[in-house]
């Protein structure tokens, strides 16, 4: 469980630092060049490949997971020195280094996530954009929508670095709406983080069957939510995992049954 939860996190830093590095401009920057994205390119291709062959070694069936993994391999090849592919290749090396974290995966998955994070997204952009229109040309402080958004992020957690400030009423009327919502919004988003880490990682460790159960049960509700578009061979997908899915709770049921009797 710890070197899991380790893994989490060191997956985590690596998509942070990865998506900052793609979005930061080379040509302004000392430390930041070409050469060093080289470099980290480079120790990224062989941590996938690392972890795709151990996961390749842990799978059963082996000619499907290559299959059904292409995704893995494309954003392995290193065909960053064709500049024209750098950038394709590196946003597909992110998606893939997404990926091999199950819990930023399963966030991008739920719906209850992105609901979450469609709601905080639209407060923030609707702020922000109130500001620059409000501010822009009247506050020397706030010169773009960069400027802007990172005034709302500011104001929303109530940090309040005090860099940025409004100076017409409209403004100031935007920062109180922000300063009495921020704590709200974003303690229902780090809640929602919280139970989706316990969900992920739940307390049992020992009970794979369990966690092999709610995926099927996610994955059947998948299908049945699509069942107007599934293909002949998805839709008998659909039915052997029910059909799973039925067995696995009969046999639980009847293994409850005998427990209850022997006590």
């Amino acid at each position: 469980m710890f070197w899991r939860v380790l893994y989490e996190i060191f997956v985590i830093m690596l998509v942070i630092t990865y998506a900052i590095l793609l979005s930061a401009d080379f040509s302004v920057h000392p430390l930041l060049t070409d050469e060093l994205m080289n470099q980290v390119d480079l120790f990224l291709i062989v941590f996938l490949v690392v972890e795709y062959l151990i996961r390749l070694w842990r799978a059963k069936d082996k000619k499907r997971f290559v299959i059904s993994n292409w995704f893995d391999l494309i954003a392995m090849i290193p065909l960053d020195h064709y500049f024209y592919l750098a950038r394709f290749m590196r946003i597909m090396r992110l998606i893939r280094i997404l990926r091999a974290s199950p819990f930023l995966w399963s966030i991008v998955q739920s719906p209850s996530m992105r609901r979450v994070f469609g709601v905080v997204s639209m407060i923030m952009i609707w702020s922000s954009l109130a500001i620059y229109l409000l501010e822009y040309g009247v506050n020397d402080n706030i010169q773009s929508f960069g400027d802007a958004l990172w005034w709302s992020v500011v104001t929303t957690t109530t940090v309040g670095y005090g860099d940025i400030s409004p100076v017409t009423p409209g403004g100031r009327i935007m920062a109180t709406i922000l300063m009495l919502t921020g704590i709200g919004m974003l303690g229902a988003l780090t809640a929602n983080f919280a139970t989706h880490w316990t969900e992920l990682h739940d307390a049992r460790p020992g009970k794979e069957q369990d966690r092999l159960t709610q995926e099927l049960k996610k994955q059947a509700v998948r299908h049945i939510q699509d069942i107007d578009q599934l293909t002949e061979k998805e839709y008998e997908t659909l039915r052997e995992t029910i059909d799973v899915l039925y067995r696995r709770s009969r046999e639980e049921k009847a293994d409850k049954d005998r427990k209850d009797e022997n006590r």
